[in-house]
């Protein structure tokens, strides 16, 4: 009788299992895809609500964490109102610090970088050099543990061509890390269905405006 009921509960628990598993899967698949087809500020704030419920139905998974932050980070780096700029980029920071407790990984880091970088977007000139040092520096940890992102030297890139040739920056320099970019992507595969997939589009657009 003792096996019998234990094998119930076996049976029962990998139901539950599975069904969370296939409602996590459902969930992540539908903000994806909106989130592919999001192209302003406000269309991104329903999508990190969606993420945060998520991450806050599967506390187990950094995926979630990452996305919300992603949301986030894309609503401040196209605020026309400069002043909401920081609170988004800290509620940004907040999930990525929440998923770093879950696990370390090389995507964390590149999307700090992206953080730090959309901070200069509240007054360049006073800001430039103290984020841009900050971003750099996370894109340089990301590059030890994983050399072959190609959403490295596309931020790497991005930094370039927006940094005066006066100051290490202009076209040229930019040009090659697109190259580089572009190259990777060319041949990179997520390792798994929610890992982050994005840039290729962005850093070929990068390159053929440095190719004009």
């Amino acid at each position: 009788m003792k096996r019998f009921l234990f094998s119930m509960l076996l049976l029962v628990s990998a139901f539950v299992a599975s069904a969370q598993n296939e409602a996590y899967n459902n969930a992540m698949k539908g903000f994806l895809t909106k989130m592919q087809a999001a192209n302003s500020a406000e269309s991104y704030q329903p999508l990190a609500n969606g993420f945060e419920r998520i991450a806050n139905a599967e506390p187990q998974q950094w995926l979630p964490r990452y996305y919300a932050a992603m949301c986030y980070v894309m609503q401040a780096m196209m605020q026309t109102d400069k002043s909401k700029i920081d609170g988004l980029v800290d509620l940004a920071e907040n999930h990525l610090q929440e998923a770093r407790k879950i696990q370390e990984h090389d995507e964390i880091t590149i999307l700090r970088a992206l953080c730090k970088s959309a901070r200069i977007g509240v007054d360049p000139m006073t800001r430039g050099m103290k984020y841009g040092s900050e971003s750099a520096e996370l894109l340089e940890m990301a590059k030890k543990t994983s050399p072959d992102n190609p959403r490295i030297y596309y931020l790497q890139g991005q930094s370039m061509f927006y940094t005066p040739e006066a100051f290490g920056g202009g076209k040229a320099k930019a040009k090659v890390m697109f190259e580089k970019a572009v190259s990777l992507f060319a041949s990179f595969q997520p390792s798994s269905e929610f890992m982050p997939n994005w840039g290729a589009d962005q850093a070929a657009r990068m390159l053929a405006t440095c190719n004009e």
